[in-house]
């Protein structure tokens, strides 16, 4: 009588341990998912700035183009050396 009292406790303690693994890695799934969309809306920003700014770029003509290029090399109120 113990004996299936037994066998049924163990069943279910076994039947416990395996749900928890699924929900375990349910969760760390969902982990990666939500880094990996972070991730990508990061890259997303990057490449719509880049195309933001190529687009400037492409509008300039090539003396605008120089002049901002040198505001970069020799900031505004910076010394030359």
């Amino acid at each position: 009588m113990f004996a299936w009292i037994d066998l049924a406790i163990s069943v279910l303690k076994l039947v416990n341990a395996i749900i928890s693994w699924a929900q375990s890695q349910q969760m760390i799934d969902e982990g990666r998912q939500q880094v990996i969309a972070e991730v990508a809306a990061q890259i997303q920003a990057k490449v719509t700035a880049r195309d933001k700014i190529k687009d400037e770029v492409d509008g300039m003509s090539e003396d605008q183009v120089n002049k901002e290029l040198s505001g970069l090399v020799d900031p505004p109120g910076g010394s030359k050396s």
